[in-house]
């Protein structure tokens, strides 16, 4: 992780955007504390974009699987099959 103080910054600005191509972030300080985290333009869109719901996420995984490594439905189905419950009770 990158760090620079905010006047370094200041006098270093066009440096600082050329190291973003190299480095995820650059942390800026002021007196030692963190204030602000300079990013680049690729980073800022990964990171701003709206997340996808869980299932489509779970969707977007399936679709990189290899075909063979998935299970497909009448496997999903046999693996939830009620003969394949187990026993529970509350108080043990």
């Amino acid at each position: 992780m990158k760090t620079s103080t905010i006047a370094e910054a200041k006098n270093n600005l066009s440096q600082l955007i050329r190291q973003l191509d190299v480095d995820e972030a650059i942390h800026l300080t002021r007196h030692g504390k963190p204030v602000a985290v300079m990013l680049s333009e690729v980073n800022y869109q990964r990171l701003s974009q709206k997340n996808n719901s869980l299932y489509q996420a779970i969707q977007h995984w399936r679709s990189q699987l290899d075909s063979d490594s998935a299970l497909t439905e009448t496997e999903l189905k046999a693996l939830r099959a009620a003969g394949q419950e187990r026993e529970f009770a509350w108080d043990e």
